[in-house]
């Protein structure tokens, strides 16, 4: 599919970059709500994917030492994806390969289906597959009405079941790559449903008899009739007569894509290349003393303007037209086979001659509406990417207003699971993966481990940044409720030794005005993913085993609930 582009110059690496003058002289954008009224729904909450609980929600830092657990129901390896809310019945899927529905008032599993037996009756499960990923779901689930739409791992489906019943209805593949996969949570949005493909393929480059690569990202648009998935429009990140020049890759990973309701465009990041063709190898090797080129000051010239790796997209959600992309330079081709940035390389001869950094967008953009506290007044989409950038961008155009280092990078970040977004602040999760000594900001506080921040919505700048409690680690998306931010510690380091101990994880709300840590209750067990709320109950999954068998890290789905 051929589209118009939009390109903009690369971010300086400079702390912060402030791209917008006299914003309350100009009017605001949009005319939509600044967070959608509705229980909490998909991986980021709503259609705008801000992680932004209802106002009706009674949590608050005066209340949130009274939690209490309501309902907590164990799984053998766990939970990762965020819970989704309708009425007293919470949806999820686990580790192990089921997905529940649970009435969380009366702690009593209503329904429970076999998610791997749905991937298996689809197709035979085999040869990569069986070694590489696990036949299971990890994405948040969408509601409409009473169908409920979910994705997996293995062959890359989208899956409708009845909501009442969990009673299959359909099944669907987004992407026939036998190694493609389903992380990204789908939005549904009038009547229709958002969702795109990833892949492992790059992890096979780990192997000395693979030859890499073939995948290609995918977004698509699906109507269900109430029997049978349609295709809308499918718009390939890499155009076929590329990718049979040897490029590969631009997964989408996360986090659910956000929708602009007043433009009708729909939202989402991509990842980085797998694999070049020769004639882009010698590009590199061309131009990689330049000093502009290696500061990107200007756009990398071997990247071509139609390979859409980490990119963000405007698409029109009726039509599938690409309204702008902007690509995020340099050119970044990496796989497995290249071992971890500043180790090296792992399986030379599998690995690009002038490997990346692996710096994907692991998650989709935020929508925030026009108001006096975005750029402009102007409708802004806020992101995070691996390498510790924090981006805030115009929604119509594409075009960057500002952009912030928040943290080091790391091949699990920097910035992944996503961030939340109120109408004042900007909240992250400061992953800090390769364990590098850095300094909070703006207390100049010195750590080696994940933090917590936010930055100003308006200007980008930096407000806090709180290390995690008992020197912890952190990889969840945060939540904002009321006064609060509510988050996730992974694991725990009391000790400063080299591997951080899963088994303590933690739950972590946070004053979202000063960054004063409020809450730090201690759970039995590693806590990788983000918290839903509704009402007066927070609801979480704890457990994490990754995409390749065997890690078992057991878990379960938790309910908790404050005195109002």
């Amino acid at each position: 599919m051929t589209s118009p582009t939009m390109h903009e110059r690369g971010p300086s690496p400079q702390r912060t970059l402030v791209f917008f003058t006299l914003s309350f002289l100009v009017r605001c954008d949009s005319e939509t709500p600044l967070n959608p009224s509705t229980q909490w729904s998909g991986w980021g909450g709503n259609y705008y994917n801000n992680r932004w609980a209802s106002e009706s929600s009674p949590i608050s830092s005066s209340n949130i030492k009274s939690a209490i657990t309501q309902c907590n129901v164990s799984y053998p390896i766990g939970i990762s994806a965020t819970p989704v809310v309708s009425g007293n019945t919470v949806y999820y899927p686990t580790w192990n390969g089921s997905f529940a529905a649970l009435d969380y008032v009366s702690c009593r599993i209503l329904w429970q289906i076999n998610v791997t037996d749905i991937i298996a009756n689809y197709a035979p499960i085999v040869g990569l597959q069986t070694d590489q990923v696990r036949p299971v779901s990890r994405t948040s689930p969408q509601i409409d009405g009473n169908i409920l739409y979910f994705g997996t791992l293995t062959h890359a489906l989208v899956v409708a079941v009845n909501r009442l019943t969990g009673d299959l209805l359909a099944t669907i593949q987004i992407n026939p790559h036998p190694l493609a996969i389903v992380t990204m949570s789908p939005t549904f949005f009038d009547g229709k449903l958002f969702v795109g493909a990833a892949s492992v393929e790059e992890n096979l480059t780990l192997l000395p008899t693979y030859v890499c690569c073939s995948f290609v990202g995918n977004m698509l648009a699906l109507r269900f009739d109430g029997t049978k998935f349609h295709v809308l429009w499918n718009v390939s990140m890499i155009p076929e007569a590329q990718s049979a020049l040897g490029w590969a890759g631009a997964p989408l990973w996360g986090s659910q894509p956000a929708i602009d309701t007043n433009l009708r465009q729909v939202f989402v990041a991509t990842g980085n290349s797998y694999s070049i063709p020769e004639v882009i190898i010698q590009c590199q090797h061309d131009t990689q003393n330049i000093t502009a080129v290696i500061q990107h000051l200007v756009p990398d010239s071997c990247l071509p303007e139609n390979i859409w790796q980490e990119s963000v997209l405007a698409i029109d959600i009726d039509l599938g037209i690409v309204n702008w992309v902007h690509q995020f330079p340099p050119l970044d081709a990496y796989s497995a086979g290249c071992g971890f940035p500043g180790i090296a390389p792992q399986k030379i001869a599998l690995c690009p001659e002038v490997p990346g950094l692996d710096t994907d967008f692991a998650m989709a953009p935020t929508f925030v509406p026009g108001s006096p506290s975005t750029p402009y007044g102007k409708d802004t989409l806020v992101l995070g990417q691996k390498n510790g950038n924090l981006y805030a961008m115009s929604a119509q155009a594409g075009t960057v207003f500002w952009t912030t280092v928040t943290s080091p990078d790391g091949i699990g970040g920097g910035l992944s699971w996503g961030v939340a977004v109120d109408d004042a602040r900007v909240y992250f999760t400061a992953i800090n993966s390769a364990e590098a000594n850095w300094k909070l900001q703006p207390s100049n506080e010195a750590t080696n481990r994940s933090a917590y921040g936010a930055a100003s919505l308006l200007t980008g700048a930096l407000l806090w940044e709180v290390p995690v409690p008992g020197n912890g680690v952190a990889y969840g998306p945060p939540s904002v409720v009321g006064d609060l931010v509510i988050v996730a510690k992974t694991g725990t380091d009391p000790n400063g030794t080299a591997n951080y101990d899963a088994t303590q994880g933690g739950l972590v709300a946070i004053e979202k005005a000063t960054g004063v840590v409020v809450l730090d209750y201690g759970l039995n067990t590693n806590f990788h993913g983000g918290v839903a709320i509704e009402g007066e109950y927070v609801f979480f999954g704890t457990g994490y085993s990754g995409f390749t068998p065997p890690g078992v890290i057991p878990g379960a789905i938790n309910v908790m609930s404050v005195e109002q």
